[in-house]
């Protein structure tokens, strides 16, 4: 069996996914503006490396630069110009399952969808 999935996410979501992301240099850790911030970031202002900082050691945090609007814009310029083609060409191939995954499901419901593509 073939197929070709697409985890389809709008770009408004993967906004705010990507660009709240800050990481603890030295560890590694990630937090989330949003959805996992750290102690010291309260949402009453933009986050910044003033009040992003690691739970663990006290130090800021930072952003990579491609988690920015800016290089995000980029990104998403040239995902869509790459996957558009090579969706529409698998799906002229009969013998090839073609589905788009609504990435913005919980996971549990993404991973039953993927497994659901291989056992159609």
């Amino acid at each position: 069996m073939s197929a070709c999935i697409e985890l389809n996410v709008p770009d408004e979501v993967l906004e705010e996914r990507i660009c709240g992301r800050w990481m603890h240099k030295t560890s590694g850790r990630s937090y989330h503006a949003k959805f996992a911030p750290p102690k010291s970031y309260d949402g009453s202002a933009p986050p910044s490396a003033e009040n992003m900082l690691d739970d663990e050691t006290g130090e800021a945090l930072y952003q990579r630069a491609d988690d920015t609007a800016e290089a995000l814009k980029t990104r998403l310029v040239n995902y869509h110009a790459q996957t558009e083609p090579v969706m529409a060409h698998y799906e002229k191939i009969a013998a090839c399952t073609n589905t788009r995954v609504d990435g913005t499901r919980k996971p549990a419901e993404v991973w039953e969808a993927l497994r659901a593509c291989f056992t159609a």
